[in-house]
């Protein structure tokens, strides 16, 4: 019933709206779960990824608002955590299944089988875990799935996938700084960091801020590249 009523609005010319409310309602629920369990569920992933000698670091809007707000931005709806590759558990998604968090979804390049992103919610937060590759020598790069150019995504994951954006940030090491009464990592670079995401005036608020229309002026955003993502929801 539900694709038959998307194909429905598909049709209609109605789905991109239909999602856009639907995600606005989605994401004010997220950001009040963030504002009143955020700080419990950080100290949970750094916990359980310390015991895996893995760095669960802040990455990009948590990584803003805790460098510029010193808070969690009040309109953000998901917490951002980066990890190089490398250090990905095995049994990351069994792992913190087993610790009260609840699977989403996967995301991966069929062409070389990376992992991009694995995705959770506990305790009404939803939680993004970005693995970070090298891009060069002094670059790291993540693998970021944008919405189909105009597919739902079940028939984008059966037929040619997402498109990608490619972030780039420069290569440095992770040290724990505080952030509200907790010691957690972070990028050493991390204005550099900021500055290639958001652009040079990331310390000025832009709610609706989003990287398609903001591309031009950064070095750190490579916009849509030939690179397709598909979706694992079922782990």
């Amino acid at each position: 019933m539900r694709r038959f009523l998307v194909k429905v609005a598909t049709k209609l010319g109605l789905y991109g709206f239909i999602v856009k409310v639907a995600n606005k309602i989605i994401d004010a629920r997220e950001a009040r779960a963030i504002s009143k369990r955020g700080v419990e569920v950080l100290v949970k992933v750094d916990k359980l990824m310390r015991a895996r000698n893995a760095k669960a670091f802040f990455n990009y809007g948590l990584l803003l608002g805790a460098y510029r707000e010193k808070n969690f931005i009040p309109y953000d709806h998901d917490i951002d955590f980066g990890m190089l590759a490398s250090e990905r558990p095995d049994d990351m998604v069994e792992y913190l299944k087993q610790n009260g968090f609840k699977f989403i979804r996967q995301m991966y390049i069929k062409e070389n089988g990376y992992i991009t992103i694995d995705q959770f919610k506990c305790d009404g937060v939803h939680v993004d875990f970005y693995y970070l590759y090298d891009y060069n020598e002094d670059r790291l790069v993540c693998y970021a799935p944008r919405r189909h150019e105009y597919k739902d995504w079940r028939t984008a994951n059966e037929t040619d996938g997402f498109p990608t954006f490619l972030f780039t940030s420069k290569k440095c090491g992770f040290s724990e700084r505080e952030f509200l009464g907790h010691k957690f990592y972070m990028p050493d670079e991390t204005e550099s960091w900021l500055q290639d995401f958001y652009g040079e005036d990331f310390m000025t608020p832009i709610k609706d801020w989003s990287p398609k229309s903001e591309t031009v002026r950064k070095t750190g955003i490579i916009p849509y590249t030939h690179c397709r993502q598909y979706r694992r929801v079922d782990l």
